[in-house]
């Protein structure tokens, strides 16, 4: 009982490269080779393309992608465990170490930076240049591929890349990318091959999550009858592209009770009888200026015909759902687009401990009560599904220290009633707390009670002294705090 979270086409892929996978990667006729090598699948060069170790990569989407929204695919370089990167992007050895024969020692760079001349400019593989605002180049160039196209990107051993998905056809795809790492001025050597699958869909992404107060067991899908259960609609739109869309919510809960149509993301709802429903929610998106020209920044995209198609070896991504491709519905004439998304779940509302209460509260006259100490007697009642455990806590008078705690198995009668024993050490004002649950549900009461030890005497004598002095000071109601 408690958060069910439920995904939309969970469509997002995360492929971490290792040495052996098929990747199939396209250079461009504009292409430098010179500067930027296509090594063949098998080269020996790779296997010692980075001194110290191999270098993996994990390459991560935010798929599934909403048609219209912006893609964005994100990589990181993990080094050998001997070498650590510092935070300019730079690679160092971790410790002292030999390798192949070569002392290094912690701290100095795995590769010098060789680079001269103009600091901060460089050149993509097609030739055009790039800048950033730090004092040096970027060591990394990766060349991100999909659709027939190529985008360039300069970074440190982390970056990402945005990319518009106007005007491409629904379905499934493979991005790939080629890194490569800088070895001065003019050279640039390829480290390896990483993809990652992702999609686009016209239908609006979004995850539903369930709670309700006092849930015992958050894992499972039980709510209890006659308790608001809060429903909470979380969109997946990480490029913001509904930020200014209004969108409304379509609730049926399949209760027979009518449709709720909402504006928020969060609406509670209250089943009143047991019993397995299937709660749905259907969500329309009205997106203004959705036919406005986009652009994309900060990397060189470049759509040419293929000259030379490379095999590489590399990890095999994960598999993903394949869509079938089709094209994405035009935007009328005033440029506003609808979008929808819907979800359905199942629910089984149960009936649990919808109250408790404490009627009495008397204290026990006993032979066999230890001197020096007062036994209460406190009788509890409920309502609704019987208890299987019951607690006790005890506090000082604000109800904030607790002073002791006992648990133990409830008894209850069929009408759900049963009498629990309470010792007290000393004298005063305490707050008792009583908690019933069971496998499904809590209820919670408490009470304020004010006792005072007896004189030194025998204990029949003591009793009949706490008898004479015990007040109960205040009943609250059943709240919905869990405090154990």
């Amino acid at each position: 009982m408690g958060t069910v979270t439920l995904l939309v086409l969970v469509l997002a892929f995360t492929s971490t490269t290792v040495a052996r996978s098929k990747v199939q990667f396209t250079r461009f006729r504009s292409w430098n080779s010179r500067m930027y090598p296509v090594w063949r699948d098998g080269d020996s060069r790779f296997r010692n393309c980075w001194t110290g170790g191999n270098v993996s990569f994990e390459v991560r989407n935010d798929a599934p992608t909403l048609t219209g929204a912006k893609a964005t695919f994100n990589i990181d370089l993990n080094f050998p465990t001997n070498q650590s990167v510092l935070p300019d992007g730079q690679v160092v050895w971790a410790r002292n170490c030999t390798v192949d024969g070569r002392d290094y020692v912690e701290g100095q760079a795995v590769y010098a930076d060789r680079a001269s001349g103009s600091r901060g400019v460089g050149v993509f593989p097609d030739g055009s240049s790039f800048n950033r605002t730090q004092d040096r180049k970027p060591r990394y160039v990766f060349v991100w591929k999909t659709w027939g196209r190529f985008w360039q990107v300069a970074d440190g051993p982390s970056s990402s890349l945005s990319i518009d998905t106007d005007n491409v056809p629904l379905g499934s795809y493979k991005m790939e990318v080629v890194i490569y790492h800088s070895r001065g001025d003019d050279q640039f050597i390829p480290l390896g091959y990483a993809s990652t699958q992702f999609s686009i869909t016209d239908q609006i992404p979004f995850t539903i999550s369930l709670n309700q107060i006092n849930d015992v067991n958050q894992n499972d899908q039980s709510f209890i009858q006659n308790r608001a259960i809060a429903f909470n609609v979380r969109l997946h739109d990480p490029s913001q592209y509904l930020g200014s869309s209004d969108i409304t919510f379509n609730w049926d809960f399949g209760d027979q009770t009518g449709t709720l149509i909402s504006r928020d993301l969060s609406v509670t709802h209250t089943y009143l009888s047991p019993g397995a429903y299937k709660p749905k929610v259907v969500l329309m998106a009205t997106i203004p200026n959705a036919c406005a020209e986009t652009t994309a920044v900060g990397v060189v995209a470049v759509e040419l015909a293929a000259e030379v198609e490379v095999t590489a070896e590399n990890e095999p991504a994960q598999v993903a759902l394949v869509l079938t491709k089709r094209q994405a519905p035009e935007a009328p004439a005033d440029c506003t687009v609808y979008r929808y998304g819907s979800l359905a779940t199942s629910v089984e509302i149960i009936q649990g401990i919808e109250s408790v209460e404490i009627l009495q509260v008397s204290n026990v006259v006993s032979l066999t009560t230890e001197l020096g100490q007062n036994a209460v007697d406190l009788t509890i009642s409920c309502q609704g599904s019987l208890p299987s455990e019951v607690c006790t806590v005890v506090s000082d008078a604000d109800c904030v220290t607790p002073v002791e705690t006992v648990c133990g198995v409830a008894l209850p009668s069929p009408d759900c009633q049963l009498v629990l024993r309470q010792f007290f050490n000393g004298s005063g004002e305490f707050c008792v707390n009583v908690s019933l649950t069971n496998d499904v549900s809590l209820a919670v009461t408490s009470a304020r009670v004010s006792v005072t030890v007896g004189s030194s005497g025998s204990p029949a004598g003591t009793a009949a002294t706490v008898l004479g002095v015990m007040v109960i000071v205040g009943i609250m109601g059943t709240i919905g705090l869990m405090y154990r």
